[in-house]
């Protein structure tokens, strides 16, 4: 009895009852209680909410004490009675925050309550019921503002009441009524803006920036529409400059800047590697970004100038140089050998050595022999020489005629082969070759992409043109190339590139500013917009897929060109101009030995 009249004196029982059954219906385990009663009185109020499996701490108001609450997940209550002096100390403290925690203030002047709690940062994800006291009878109210840097709405609306029983409302938060909210949006390229708004460019480019502008600017400004037309919410904005950012290469100053830029929601922003940016939170994943190196597959990955020494391996064409080497020898002893007669044959090394060469070409050159070992050295070489040669020239047509398989499949083949190489002129590209630790693509960088003579970043208009080309191997997200493929390639051009991918798909993510009150209706928006199907046709529209190769007949495959030919010309060349200088060196060192023999018979 004694506990009851204390509990009537200073904190009824019709409290701690609202308290019970408010905790329970948002499945609350644990709270504080902000007050300014009798230890006594606390510690049987504890009791009770311990019986009801509500583990309660309590503290008195006052305004010389600093409140320490810890965070926990799911949310703590706290039960705020304001017939305490200084119940506003509470909300002053700055490690209580309106959307961590789950707040039931108990009133019994509604009307001076709210004023008071309209000049707090009660935003619309926050949970605050102002329990209006009348008797043993509560009318429960919400309290929140839609925005309250941005021009919000500060609502008051009663969502139930409680008499013996809980009677509460589903709390439903999503028209904004129409909120300002700041964007950003962050424009990489040097668009031509002319006469426009931001707004407007987003949603109605002109002829002139379709090509130049980023991706995400449809993707983006579609999710707003639908966002706007869900929540009322009146978008303002902002175009965030990076261009320094991205010339620089820094991927965290495209992240500060999108930070300044970006009050409230993140939209527009669609990248990857956000943990990089600590003050912006991950929502919602809305695209795969697949950035790949693109080239023709060259026909020759060596180069064209080993045309003539790829159907045999190293070990082989070692193995051939030294068959020729001891069958020259062989033949020239044998020449020396059978030479006692003091005729006048030719029996020298270069003339063993050149039969041998007739033989491996398919030529002969007579030799006035009679001798049966000279003639089976002979018909061996010939067998030998005919066998390797079929094999050799069957070899060396097929590589020229048919279609190579291609075996440039991983960045390390691109690194060795003759391509050269070069990447999107964009920030995260730039940022992933500074950050990496992959020793291949750190190579490729130096080697390739970035060397002291070239800095090959290129747009994607002059990318793909090299592409197309020839010898180029490109890095780029495939959004922007599948289209200029589709627009610039031939058939055959199409049906010869290929893709090597640096690093893996990157799941693209809608971001938000950290703490924002509007990542719930944002994640909603993106799921609703999945639900009626928006983002795969709006995948479908943009997201072009590679062009196919369509195996059209074309008799340029079978032409040999001048750049496959241009071996052999380097080799004639080469020999025609080593035998001029020969020849000089003869005639020079002849008419020094006349001049001598000159001299000594004048002598």
């Amino acid at each position: 009895m004694s506990l009851l009249c204390n509990l009537l004196l200073a904190l009824s029982l019709a409290d701690v009852r609202l308290v019970i059954d408010i905790f329970k219906l948002k499945n609350i385990k644990n709270g504080i209680i902000f007050h300014c009663y009798d230890n006594y009185v606390v510690s049987n109020v504890h009791k009770i909410l311990n019986e009801q499996d509500i583990l309660m701490a309590s503290t008195k108001i006052d305004y010389n004490v600093t409140y320490n609450i810890a965070k926990s997940y799911p949310r703590v209550g706290l039960v705020i009675d304001t017939s305490c002096e200084g119940w506003t100390s509470v909300l002053d403290s700055d490690t209580i925050s309106f959307q961590e925690y789950s707040f039931i203030v108990i009133t019994e002047d509604l009307s001076g309550t709210t004023e008071i709690l309209s000049q707090y940062p009660i935003e619309v994800d926050s949970d605050v019921i102002v329990a209006h006291k009348i008797n043993q009878t509560f009318n429960l109210y919400e309290v929140f503002n839609t925005g309250t840097k941005y021009r919000g709405t500060y609502n008051v609306r009663k969502v139930g009441l409680w008499n013996t029983s809980l009677l509460i409302d589903s709390l439903n938060r999503w028209n904004l009524q129409g909120v300002f909210v700041k964007t950003a949006v962050i424009i990489l390229t040097t668009p031509r803006i002319v006469n426009q708004t931001i707004e407007q460019y987003m949603e109605k480019p002109i002829k002139s920036q379709i090509d130049v502008d980023t991706v995400h600017r449809m993707k983006y400004f579609i999710m707003l529409k639908f966002m706007r037309d869900m929540y009322n919410i009146s978008y303002d904005m902002h175009r965030v400059s990076t261009w320094g950012y991205q010339r620089n290469g820094s991927f965290d100053g495209m992240v500060n800047a999108l930070y300044q830029g970006m009050a409230e929601i993140g939209g527009a922003p669609i990248f990857y590697r956000i943990d990089r940016g600590q003050r912006v939170q991950y929502i919602s994943e809305v695209w795969m970004s697949r950035h790949s190196f693109l080239f023709r597959h060259p026909k020759y990955p060596g180069g064209f100038y080993t045309i003539y020494t790829r159907p045999l391996s190293d070990v082989v064409w070692y193995c051939v140089v030294a068959m020729l080497a001891v069958t020259a020898i062989t033949l020239w002893v044998m020449l020396v050998v059978q030479n006692h007669k003091g005729d006048n044959e030719d029996s020298s090394l270069s003339l063993a050595g050149l039969v041998i060469w007739g033989a491996i070409c398919q030529q002969g050159i007579s030799i006035n022999r009679e001798s049966t070992s000279t003639k089976l050295v002979i018909f061996t070489t010939f067998v030998y020489a005919v066998t390797l040669y079929q094999y050799y020239n069957a070899t060396i047509v097929s590589s020229l005629l048919l279609e190579p398989p291609r075996n440039i499949r991983t960045l390390k083949d691109i690194l060795d082969s003759d391509l050269k190489a070069g990447a999107h002129d964009i920030v995260y590209d730039r940022d992933y070759f500074k950050r990496t630790t992959d020793p291949v693509a750190i190579e490729l960088y130096h080697k390739k992409v970035a060397t002291a003579t070239h800095y090959n970043f290129f747009t994607p208009e002059e990318g793909i043109a090299l592409v197309k080309k020839g010898g180029f191997a490109f890095h780029i997200d495939t959004t922007f190339a599948f289209p200029l493929i589709k627009a610039t390639f031939t058939e055959r051009e199409i049906c010869e590139t290929t893709l090597v991918q640096m690093y893996p798909l990157q799941r693209m993510g809608v971001v938000v500013r950290k703490h924002s009150p509007y990542k719930e209706h944002i994640a909603y928006a993106i799921r609703k917009m999945y639900e009626v199907g928006l983002p795969p046709r709006i995948q479908s529209e943009i997201d072009e897929p590679m062009p196919e190769c369509a195996h059209t007949p074309d008799s340029s495959i079978f032409c040999v060109g001048i750049r496959e030919f241009s071996t052999p010309l380097l080799a004639l060349t080469l020999g025609m101009v080593t035998s001029i200088v020969v020849l000089f060196c003869e005639l020079l060192f002849d008419r020094v030995v006349k001049l001598s023999s000159v001299r000594e018979f004048r002598h």
